[in-house]
């Protein structure tokens, strides 16, 4: 595991920002969001969950919008979180957030994940929310397009 204030941790971290930053808000509410987002990715903060379920509070997940061919939308039923929700999960300590997605896709799809002409490898959307129920933490998520077959 890379500490969180090495040289690789501290890219990581740049390029994260990079990446958010590119997003273009839809609206004033995503506006907030990004901005707050960014505010606690540049403070230095822990950004990965090293323990269940909420250490530390918060901490980044990848989520991604799945598309089949035919277009339709692929959501899943979060047990903990009691919604329906795209598929995704939590960022490993030195994972990309697009690996993430790449490697949920395969765990829970049985599938490669396939960057899509909104984004491609990007993300799209960025949030963070506090998860509803029991045990509830904040979930910073990054947000993917992808197909899948």
């Amino acid at each position: 595991m890379v500490a969180e204030g090495s040289s690789k941790a501290a890219s990581a971290r740049v390029r994260l920002m990079e990446r958010i930053q590119a997003i273009t808000p839809w609206d004033r509410t995503e506006e907030e969001q990004a901005a707050g987002v960014l505010a606690w990715i540049a403070g230095g903060a822990p950004l990965y969950r090293t323990g269940k379920p909420d250490v530390p509070d918060p901490h980044l997940v990848s989520y991604f919008v799945a598309l089949n061919p035919d277009e339709e939308l692929l959501l899943v039923a979060h047990r903990q979180a009691g919604l329906w929700l795209p598929s995704g999960g939590h960022v490993e300590p030195e994972e990309d957030p697009w690996d993430t997605v790449v490697r949920e896709c395969q765990e829970e799809l049985h599938t490669a994940a396939v960057p899509r002409a909104v984004s491609g490898d990007r993300p799209f959307f960025v949030t963070s929310a506090q998860t509803r129920g029991e045990g509830s933490v904040t979930s910073t998520d990054v947000v993917y397009e992808s197909s899948f077959e």
